[in-house]
């Protein structure tokens, strides 16, 4: 952090200055680890395991904020008799299909209520009433991580059947314990390479600055993301601060610090494959889905994202002006539809492979859009950059048209000689309108 978040760093070293402690978990000694009050060396790639003993002893030394966990985590709720471990399944959980290497999240539920979980993808359960099969595999492989994060679980109505004993021993609190059980301080020094010692006192430091009235952060910068299992990393870290009741309250949270200048920008653009401005996932190519089955099938009942329809016919009204009505579904059928993974990678190696083919049409679905109303294109006469223009030799130097507003209409002039332009970054979506930027939610 000192080296790539120097400026972000600072506000470290002021809060060490008024006696908060600095640990530094990393294989490597940096500045940071020299400007820390502890640096804890672990192998790397075993963070699972070191995060993994610290909640172990925070449910065996039981020194989880209990007022929180019980108000808000899920730790009360009763699981179905459906759930088994991979305590009871040798290493993994419930609802395994090896054949298609996939988990089928319906043995995941609580005792009295119906949640679509997290992990699971939100989009299969459009499949079920509208005749799409359950679990196919272009829905499951269309990147829908993002948008389960984003929203959370959606639930039915209802309320799951609760224990606020936490003794039940189906309960989620129970579950966590028993699974977190194998994750010993002897497994970690054998695992990570962590002396039981240095272990100890990152348990007892965290655990001493979290409770009522005080709280701890976590900070992993992109160290966590680039390991294959990174998701995981954090999903545990959330599990521990959820336990000591350091997420959403001052000084606590998990903190994502980017040393790249447009990792968030890539998500606002949009230029990821599964989403849309603002985090809305990208729809997938089921049969006649409107948009009041995507926002059923993808919105919350609580929260932020229960107003994802407002923030939909936002987006939609931003890139197609009156022409998006309610009597036309704000044009969302002009939206473009995930078959499948769609990713960078994924698609270079298909066509290396020779495994690219052309798009077809859903099951059941349309063979052939219909075609854009007048009102819905873009005017023709708008100025675009020169990347989007017919290539052409000028006949000598000559100022270059670059466009400072994202092909919205306003050009500013160069003094330099004419040179091949490179693309504006809107012109391969200039079919969506004018290019104007995400506006953020309507106004109430």
């Amino acid at each position: 952090m000192a080296e790539c978040h120097p400026v972000g760093f600072q506000w470290v070293m002021e809060a060490k200055a008024r006696g908060a402690k600095l640990i530094h978990v990393d294989p490597r000694f940096t500045r940071t680890s020299a400007l820390a009050d502890l640096h804890v060396p672990l192998r790397a790639g075993s963070d699972i395991v070191f995060l993994g003993g610290i909640i172990n002893h925070v449910l065996r030394q039981q020194k989880y904020f209990r007022d929180y966990v019980l108000a808000y985590t899920n730790a009360a709720a009763v699981l179905t008799d459906d759930y088994a471990g991979p305590e009871d399944l040798d290493g993994v959980f419930s609802g395994l299909n090896r054949e298609e290497r996939y988990y089928d999240f319906h043995t995941w539920q609580y005792e009295g209520l119906e949640v679509q979980a997290a992990s699971g993808e939100r989009d299969r359960e459009y499949g079920e009433p509208h005749g799409v099969r359950e679990g196919s595999a272009a829905v499951r492989q269309a990147g829908r991580g993002e948008a389960h994060g984003s929203g959370g679980a959606a639930l039915a109505p209802g309320a799951p059947e609760r224990d606020e004993t936490l003794t039940h021993p189906r309960c989620v609190f129970q579950v966590l314990k028993r699974h977190f059980a194998r994750y010993t301080p002897e497994m970690v020094e054998q695992a990570c390479g962590v002396p039981p010692d240095t272990f100890a006192r990152v348990c007892e430091w965290l655990t001493e600055n979290s409770g009522r009235n005080r709280t701890t952060a976590f900070v992993y910068s992109v160290g966590w993301t680039q390991h294959t299992v990174g998701v995981q990393y954090i999903r545990t870290a959330s599990i521990l601060q959820a336990l000591l009741g350091n997420i959403g309250r001052p000084g606590g949270g998990i903190l994502a610090l980017r040393g790249h200048a447009s990792i968030q920008g890539s998500t606002d653009i949009p230029t990821l494959f599964d989403l849309l401005p603002g985090y809305i996932p990208m729809p997938h190519a089921h049969s006649n889905e409107d948009l009041d089955s995507f926002v059923e099938a993808e919105q919350t009942q609580k929260g932020y994202w229960a107003g994802m329809r407002a923030y939909t016919v936002s987006l939609l009204k931003s890139w197609w002006g009156d022409a998006a009505r309610a009597d036309n579904d704000f044009c969302f059928d002009y939206l473009p539809r995930l078959t499948g993974s769609h990713s960078t990678y994924e698609t270079v190696m298909a066509q290396l492979a020779g495994q690219s083919r052309s798009s077809k049409a859903p099951p059941g679905g349309r063979t052939a859009r219909r075609s854009s109303p007048a009102s819905c294109a873009p005017p023709t006469s708008a100025p675009r950059c020169s990347s989007c223009r017919p290539p052409r030799t000028p006949r000598r130097p000559a100022a270059s048209p670059i466009p400072s507003a994202c092909c919205s209409g306003t050009i500013r002039r160069s003094s330099r000689p004419a040179t091949r332009a490179a693309s504006c970054g809107s012109c391969s979506t200039w079919a969506a309108g004018s290019g104007r930027s995400w506006p953020g939610p309507p106004r109430r």
